[in-house]
Protein backbone atom coordinates (compact mmCIF):
# COMPACT_ATOMS: atom_id res chain seq x y z
CA UNK A 1 0.00 0.00 0.00
CA UNK A 2 2.86 2.40 0.79
CA UNK A 3 4.35 1.74 -2.64
CA UNK A 4 1.06 2.69 -4.30
CA UNK A 5 0.94 5.93 -2.34
CA UNK A 6 4.49 6.77 -3.39
CA UNK A 7 3.71 6.07 -7.06
CA UNK A 8 0.72 8.40 -7.03
CA UNK A 9 2.65 11.07 -5.13
CA UNK A 10 5.36 10.86 -7.79
CA UNK A 11 2.82 11.24 -10.60
CA UNK A 12 1.40 14.34 -8.92
CA UNK A 13 4.87 15.89 -8.70
CA UNK A 14 5.58 15.10 -12.34
CA UNK A 15 2.28 16.70 -13.32
CA UNK A 16 3.10 19.81 -11.26
CA UNK A 17 6.53 20.08 -12.89
CA UNK A 18 4.94 19.82 -16.33
CA UNK A 19 2.49 22.61 -15.55
CA UNK A 20 5.11 24.93 -14.08
CA UNK A 21 7.79 24.52 -16.74
CA UNK A 22 8.90 27.71 -18.62
CA UNK A 23 6.16 30.07 -17.40
CA UNK A 24 5.35 32.72 -20.08
CA UNK A 25 6.33 36.37 -19.43
CA UNK A 26 3.32 38.28 -20.79
CA UNK A 27 -0.09 38.48 -19.09
CA UNK A 28 -2.02 36.78 -21.87
CA UNK A 29 0.45 33.92 -21.92
CA UNK A 30 0.25 33.53 -18.15
CA UNK A 31 -3.57 33.35 -18.26
CA UNK A 32 -3.44 30.85 -21.09
CA UNK A 33 -0.89 28.77 -19.21
CA UNK A 34 -3.03 28.86 -16.08
CA UNK A 35 -6.09 27.67 -18.01
CA UNK A 36 -4.08 24.89 -19.66
CA UNK A 37 -2.52 23.93 -16.35
CA UNK A 38 -5.84 23.93 -14.52
CA UNK A 39 -7.41 21.88 -17.30
CA UNK A 40 -4.53 19.39 -17.27
CA UNK A 41 -4.70 19.09 -13.49
CA UNK A 42 -8.50 18.63 -13.51
CA UNK A 43 -8.36 16.07 -16.31
CA UNK A 44 -5.58 14.18 -14.56
CA UNK A 45 -7.51 14.20 -11.29
CA UNK A 46 -10.69 12.89 -12.93
CA UNK A 47 -8.82 10.19 -14.86
CA UNK A 48 -6.93 9.09 -11.75
CA UNK A 49 -10.06 9.02 -9.58
CA UNK A 50 -11.95 7.08 -12.25
CA UNK A 51 -9.13 4.58 -12.64
CA UNK A 52 -8.95 4.03 -8.88
CA UNK A 53 -12.71 3.52 -8.63
CA UNK A 54 -12.84 1.17 -11.60
CA UNK A 55 -9.83 -0.82 -10.45
CA UNK A 56 -11.12 -1.12 -6.88
CA UNK A 57 -14.50 -2.28 -8.15
CA UNK A 58 -12.97 -4.95 -10.38
CA UNK A 59 -10.56 -6.24 -7.75
CA UNK A 60 -13.02 -6.25 -4.85
CA UNK A 61 -11.24 -3.53 -2.88
CA UNK A 62 -13.56 -1.60 -0.57
CA UNK A 63 -13.37 0.91 2.25
CA UNK A 64 -12.56 -0.88 5.48
CA UNK A 65 -14.76 -0.62 8.55
CA UNK A 66 -17.41 -2.60 10.44
CA UNK A 67 -19.46 -3.36 7.32
CA UNK A 68 -16.44 -4.86 5.57
CA UNK A 69 -15.79 -6.95 8.67
CA UNK A 70 -19.39 -8.15 8.76
CA UNK A 71 -19.15 -9.02 5.06
CA UNK A 72 -15.91 -10.95 5.70
CA UNK A 73 -17.62 -12.95 8.44
CA UNK A 74 -20.57 -13.70 6.15
CA UNK A 75 -18.24 -14.79 3.33
CA UNK A 76 -16.42 -17.19 5.63
CA UNK A 77 -19.74 -18.62 6.82
CA UNK A 78 -20.92 -19.46 3.32
CA UNK A 79 -17.48 -20.82 2.42
CA UNK A 80 -17.70 -23.21 5.38
CA UNK A 81 -21.31 -24.25 4.71
CA UNK A 82 -22.24 -25.24 1.14
CA UNK A 83 -25.98 -25.06 1.87
CA UNK A 84 -28.17 -22.35 0.30
CA UNK A 85 -28.30 -19.27 2.46
CA UNK A 86 -30.76 -16.52 3.36
CA UNK A 87 -29.42 -12.99 3.80
CA UNK A 88 -31.12 -10.53 6.17
CA UNK A 89 -30.05 -6.98 5.24
CA UNK A 90 -30.83 -4.16 7.65
CA UNK A 91 -29.77 -1.70 10.32
CA UNK A 92 -29.60 -1.90 14.12
CA UNK A 93 -33.21 -3.10 14.36
CA UNK A 94 -32.04 -6.29 12.65
CA UNK A 95 -28.61 -6.44 14.24
CA UNK A 96 -30.23 -6.82 17.65
CA UNK A 97 -33.16 -8.98 16.51
CA UNK A 98 -32.04 -11.46 13.83
CA UNK A 99 -30.20 -14.27 15.60
CA UNK A 100 -29.02 -16.05 12.46
CA UNK A 101 -27.68 -19.13 14.22
CA UNK A 102 -30.89 -19.68 16.18
CA UNK A 103 -33.01 -19.12 13.06
CA UNK A 104 -30.89 -21.64 11.16
CA UNK A 105 -31.38 -24.23 13.91
CA UNK A 106 -35.15 -23.69 13.90
CA UNK A 107 -35.42 -24.02 10.13
CA UNK A 108 -33.23 -27.12 9.97
CA UNK A 109 -35.19 -28.75 12.77
CA UNK A 110 -38.21 -28.50 10.45
CA UNK A 111 -36.38 -29.95 7.46
CA UNK A 112 -35.24 -26.77 5.69
CA UNK A 113 -31.57 -26.84 4.80
CA UNK A 114 -30.98 -23.10 4.29
CA UNK A 115 -28.58 -21.18 6.51
CA UNK A 116 -29.57 -17.72 7.75
CA UNK A 117 -26.96 -14.94 7.70
CA UNK A 118 -27.47 -11.51 9.26
CA UNK A 119 -25.95 -8.66 7.25
CA UNK A 120 -26.88 -5.58 9.27
CA UNK A 121 -25.19 -2.62 10.95
CA UNK A 122 -26.51 0.17 13.12
CA UNK A 123 -27.29 3.44 11.37
CA UNK A 124 -26.97 1.96 7.87
CA UNK A 125 -28.98 4.04 5.41
CA UNK A 126 -30.71 2.49 2.41
CA UNK A 127 -27.84 3.66 0.19
CA UNK A 128 -25.16 2.22 2.46
CA UNK A 129 -26.93 -1.14 2.70
CA UNK A 130 -27.32 -1.24 -1.07
CA UNK A 131 -23.65 -0.39 -1.64
CA UNK A 132 -22.43 -3.05 0.76
CA UNK A 133 -24.89 -5.62 -0.56
CA UNK A 134 -23.61 -5.09 -4.11
CA UNK A 135 -19.99 -5.40 -2.94
CA UNK A 136 -20.86 -8.58 -1.07
CA UNK A 137 -22.66 -10.15 -4.05
CA UNK A 138 -19.72 -9.40 -6.35
CA UNK A 139 -17.37 -11.22 -3.97
CA UNK A 140 -19.51 -14.11 -2.70
CA UNK A 141 -18.85 -17.50 -4.33
CA UNK A 142 -22.61 -17.95 -4.77
CA UNK A 143 -25.66 -15.75 -4.36
CA UNK A 144 -28.23 -16.07 -1.58
CA UNK A 145 -31.29 -18.20 -2.18
CA UNK A 146 -33.41 -15.46 -0.58
CA UNK A 147 -32.73 -11.87 0.49
CA UNK A 148 -34.83 -10.28 3.24
CA UNK A 149 -34.63 -6.48 3.20
CA UNK A 150 -35.48 -4.39 6.25
CA UNK A 151 -37.93 -1.51 5.80
CA UNK A 152 -38.45 1.22 8.38
CA UNK A 153 -40.09 4.62 8.46
CA UNK A 154 -36.99 6.29 9.91
CA UNK A 155 -34.73 5.50 6.96
CA UNK A 156 -37.43 6.15 4.36
CA UNK A 157 -38.12 9.56 5.90
CA UNK A 158 -34.52 10.76 5.74
CA UNK A 159 -32.65 9.99 2.48
CA UNK A 160 -29.48 11.43 4.08
CA UNK A 161 -29.71 9.41 7.28
CA UNK A 162 -25.97 8.83 7.37
CA UNK A 163 -25.44 12.44 8.45
CA UNK A 164 -27.31 11.70 11.68
CA UNK A 165 -24.79 9.01 12.62
CA UNK A 166 -21.23 10.04 11.83
CA UNK A 167 -20.44 12.87 9.40
CA UNK A 168 -17.18 12.53 7.44
CA UNK A 169 -16.67 8.93 8.53
CA UNK A 170 -15.54 6.23 6.09
CA UNK A 171 -19.06 4.82 6.19
CA UNK A 172 -20.82 8.04 5.24
CA UNK A 173 -18.24 9.11 2.66
CA UNK A 174 -18.32 5.63 1.14
CA UNK A 175 -22.04 5.59 0.43
CA UNK A 176 -22.02 8.75 -1.71
CA UNK A 177 -20.85 7.22 -4.95
CA UNK A 178 -22.78 8.18 -8.08
CA UNK A 179 -25.66 5.81 -7.34
CA UNK A 180 -25.93 6.79 -3.68
CA UNK A 181 -25.77 10.50 -4.52
CA UNK A 182 -28.50 10.29 -7.15
CA UNK A 183 -30.83 8.43 -4.81
CA UNK A 184 -30.22 10.97 -2.07
CA UNK A 185 -31.10 13.78 -4.45
CA UNK A 186 -34.28 11.95 -5.48
CA UNK A 187 -35.17 11.65 -1.82
CA UNK A 188 -34.58 15.39 -1.31
CA UNK A 189 -37.13 16.13 -4.04
CA UNK A 190 -39.87 14.69 -1.84
CA UNK A 191 -38.99 16.79 1.21
CA UNK A 192 -41.98 18.50 2.82
CA UNK A 193 -41.96 22.34 3.00
CA UNK A 194 -41.72 22.37 6.81
CA UNK A 195 -38.48 20.36 6.60
CA UNK A 196 -36.60 22.84 4.43
CA UNK A 197 -34.11 23.78 7.15
CA UNK A 198 -33.06 20.17 7.51
CA UNK A 199 -32.94 19.84 3.72
CA UNK A 200 -30.61 22.85 3.42
CA UNK A 201 -28.26 21.44 6.06
CA UNK A 202 -28.20 18.02 4.42
CA UNK A 203 -27.66 19.54 0.99
CA UNK A 204 -24.55 21.37 2.26
CA UNK A 205 -23.24 18.18 3.88
CA UNK A 206 -23.92 16.25 0.68
CA UNK A 207 -21.94 18.81 -1.29
CA UNK A 208 -18.98 18.29 1.05
CA UNK A 209 -19.16 14.48 1.11
CA UNK A 210 -19.62 13.80 -2.61
CA UNK A 211 -16.17 15.11 -3.73
CA UNK A 212 -14.51 13.08 -0.97
CA UNK A 213 -16.07 9.94 -2.39
CA UNK A 214 -15.76 10.68 -6.10
CA UNK A 215 -12.08 11.65 -5.76
CA UNK A 216 -11.40 8.68 -3.44
CA UNK A 217 -10.02 10.87 -0.67
CA UNK A 218 -8.59 8.62 2.03
CA UNK A 219 -9.52 5.51 0.09
CA UNK A 220 -6.06 3.91 0.07
CA UNK A 221 -5.68 4.54 3.77
CA UNK A 222 -8.84 2.49 4.44
CA UNK A 223 -8.83 0.07 1.51
CA UNK A 224 -9.12 -3.68 1.97
CA UNK A 225 -10.46 -6.71 0.17
CA UNK A 226 -13.53 -8.22 1.79
CA UNK A 227 -11.90 -11.62 2.15
CA UNK A 228 -8.96 -10.07 4.03
CA UNK A 229 -10.90 -7.82 6.43
CA UNK A 230 -11.10 -8.77 10.12
CA UNK A 231 -14.22 -10.83 10.72
CA UNK A 232 -17.10 -9.65 12.89
CA UNK A 233 -20.51 -11.27 13.38
CA UNK A 234 -23.45 -9.04 12.53
CA UNK A 235 -25.89 -10.31 15.16
CA UNK A 236 -25.15 -8.35 18.31
CA UNK A 237 -27.09 -9.86 21.26
CA UNK A 238 -27.74 -7.51 24.16
CA UNK A 239 -28.34 -8.69 27.70
CA UNK A 240 -28.77 -5.41 29.62
CA UNK A 241 -31.22 -2.60 28.74
CA UNK A 242 -29.81 0.67 27.44
CA UNK A 243 -32.98 2.45 28.58
CA UNK A 244 -35.74 0.99 30.67
CA UNK A 245 -39.04 0.54 28.87
CA UNK A 246 -41.75 0.74 31.50
CA UNK A 247 -44.58 -1.78 31.73
CA UNK A 248 -47.08 0.97 30.92
CA UNK A 249 -45.16 2.02 27.80
CA UNK A 250 -44.91 -1.59 26.66
CA UNK A 251 -48.56 -2.33 27.27
CA UNK A 252 -49.77 0.83 25.57
CA UNK A 253 -47.40 0.73 22.60
CA UNK A 254 -47.65 -2.96 21.83
CA UNK A 255 -51.44 -3.13 21.97
CA UNK A 256 -52.02 0.06 20.00
CA UNK A 257 -53.01 -0.43 16.37
CA UNK A 258 -53.40 2.35 13.82
CA UNK A 259 -56.84 2.58 12.24
CA UNK A 260 -55.45 4.27 9.13
CA UNK A 261 -52.12 3.53 7.47
CA UNK A 262 -49.61 6.33 6.81
CA UNK A 263 -48.36 7.49 3.44
CA UNK A 264 -45.33 5.66 2.09
CA UNK A 265 -42.36 7.75 0.97
CA UNK A 266 -42.23 7.58 -2.82
CA UNK A 267 -38.45 7.69 -3.15
CA UNK A 268 -38.12 4.65 -0.85
CA UNK A 269 -40.59 2.68 -2.94
CA UNK A 270 -38.78 3.58 -6.16
CA UNK A 271 -35.44 2.72 -4.57
CA UNK A 272 -36.69 -0.73 -3.53
CA UNK A 273 -38.12 -1.40 -6.99
CA UNK A 274 -34.71 -0.71 -8.56
CA UNK A 275 -33.00 -2.83 -5.94
CA UNK A 276 -35.34 -5.74 -6.71
CA UNK A 277 -34.39 -5.52 -10.38
CA UNK A 278 -30.71 -5.63 -9.45
CA UNK A 279 -31.19 -8.65 -7.19
CA UNK A 280 -33.18 -10.57 -9.79
CA UNK A 281 -30.50 -9.83 -12.38
CA UNK A 282 -27.93 -11.18 -9.94
CA UNK A 283 -29.88 -14.45 -9.77
CA UNK A 284 -31.62 -14.13 -6.40
CA UNK A 285 -34.51 -16.60 -6.30
CA UNK A 286 -36.66 -14.78 -3.73
CA UNK A 287 -36.81 -11.22 -2.39
CA UNK A 288 -38.80 -10.39 0.74
CA UNK A 289 -39.24 -7.56 3.24
CA UNK A 290 -39.58 -7.39 7.02
CA UNK A 291 -39.19 -5.16 10.06
CA UNK A 292 -38.47 -6.29 13.64
CA UNK A 293 -41.00 -5.21 16.26
CA UNK A 294 -40.75 -1.85 18.05
CA UNK A 295 -42.79 -0.22 20.81
CA UNK A 296 -44.03 2.66 18.62
CA UNK A 297 -47.22 1.66 16.81
CA UNK A 298 -46.63 4.33 14.14
CA UNK A 299 -43.41 2.62 13.05
CA UNK A 300 -45.17 -0.73 12.86
CA UNK A 301 -47.98 0.86 10.86
CA UNK A 302 -45.50 2.18 8.31
CA UNK A 303 -44.18 -1.25 7.40
CA UNK A 304 -47.77 -2.48 7.33
CA UNK A 305 -48.57 0.25 4.79
CA UNK A 306 -45.56 -0.77 2.68
CA UNK A 307 -46.63 -4.42 2.85
CA UNK A 308 -50.12 -3.53 1.64
CA UNK A 309 -48.57 -2.03 -1.50
CA UNK A 310 -46.17 -4.93 -2.14
CA UNK A 311 -48.88 -7.25 -3.39
CA UNK A 312 -46.54 -9.59 -5.30
CA UNK A 313 -43.67 -9.71 -2.81
CA UNK A 314 -43.53 -11.33 0.61
CA UNK A 315 -43.57 -8.67 3.32
CA UNK A 316 -43.68 -9.57 7.02
CA UNK A 317 -44.99 -6.73 9.21
CA UNK A 318 -44.60 -7.04 13.01
CA UNK A 319 -48.30 -6.57 13.75
CA UNK A 320 -49.29 -10.04 14.95
CA UNK A 321 -51.09 -9.51 18.27
CA UNK A 322 -49.93 -12.80 19.81
CA UNK A 323 -46.29 -12.07 18.99
CA UNK A 324 -46.55 -8.53 20.35
CA UNK A 325 -48.24 -9.82 23.52
CA UNK A 326 -45.33 -12.21 24.08
CA UNK A 327 -42.96 -9.23 23.85
CA UNK A 328 -44.85 -7.36 26.59
CA UNK A 329 -42.07 -8.27 29.01
CA UNK A 330 -38.66 -6.93 30.08
CA UNK A 331 -37.08 -8.06 26.80
CA UNK A 332 -36.30 -4.61 25.36
CA UNK A 333 -32.88 -2.98 24.96
CA UNK A 334 -34.72 0.31 24.39
CA UNK A 335 -37.97 1.34 22.68
CA UNK A 336 -36.72 0.22 19.26
CA UNK A 337 -34.39 -2.71 19.89
CA UNK A 338 -34.72 -6.13 21.48
CA UNK A 339 -32.62 -7.83 24.10
CA UNK A 340 -31.45 -11.38 23.35
CA UNK A 341 -34.55 -12.97 25.01
CA UNK A 342 -36.76 -10.71 22.88
CA UNK A 343 -34.82 -11.71 19.76
CA UNK A 344 -35.49 -15.35 20.64
CA UNK A 345 -39.25 -14.71 20.90
CA UNK A 346 -39.30 -12.75 17.65
CA UNK A 347 -37.12 -15.33 15.90
CA UNK A 348 -39.50 -18.13 16.81
CA UNK A 349 -42.41 -16.18 15.31
CA UNK A 350 -40.40 -15.06 12.28
CA UNK A 351 -39.32 -18.63 11.49
CA UNK A 352 -42.97 -19.66 11.47
CA UNK A 353 -43.83 -16.82 9.10
CA UNK A 354 -41.00 -17.77 6.77
CA UNK A 355 -42.00 -21.43 6.65
CA UNK A 356 -45.73 -20.80 6.21
CA UNK A 357 -45.14 -18.24 3.43
CA UNK A 358 -43.58 -20.79 1.09
CA UNK A 359 -40.58 -18.54 0.39
CA UNK A 360 -38.24 -21.30 1.59
CA UNK A 361 -39.70 -23.92 -0.71
CA UNK A 362 -40.58 -27.32 0.70
CA UNK A 363 -38.59 -28.99 3.47
CA UNK A 364 -35.76 -31.07 2.09
CA UNK A 365 -35.94 -29.48 -1.40
CA UNK A 366 -32.57 -29.24 -3.16
CA UNK A 367 -32.06 -25.72 -4.48
CA UNK A 368 -29.85 -24.81 -7.41
CA UNK A 369 -26.94 -22.52 -6.58
CA UNK A 370 -25.61 -19.84 -8.91
CA UNK A 371 -21.85 -19.59 -9.02
CA UNK A 372 -19.96 -16.32 -9.38
CA UNK A 373 -19.63 -16.74 -13.15
CA UNK A 374 -23.36 -17.34 -13.70
CA UNK A 375 -24.66 -14.07 -12.33
CA UNK A 376 -24.39 -10.37 -12.94
CA UNK A 377 -24.08 -7.75 -10.19
CA UNK A 378 -23.87 -4.13 -11.37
Amino acid sequence: MLAIKLIFAGLVLILAAFILRRPPQNKTGRISAFVRGFGAFSLGLVITATAIGFGANKTGIVRDGPYAQIAAHALQTIENDPAPYILFVGASYSRNAIDDKALTRRLRARGYNQRVITFALEGASLQERDLRLRQFLRTAPRVPDTVFLEISERFDRNPAYGFEIAKFSERVIGQYNLRGTMWTLRGFMGTAPHEMVSLAKNAVLLGLHVPLNWFNVGFFNEATQLNHAPKMASYDPQTEPRREVSADDRSTGLTLAKTSLPEVFAWGETFRAGQRRMLRKAGIRNIAYYFPPVIDASERAYIQAVCHRLTETLCIAPVDTAMLAALDAPVWFDEEHLLAPGAALYGQWLAGQMMSSGVLGKPGTKLALLSLDERSVP
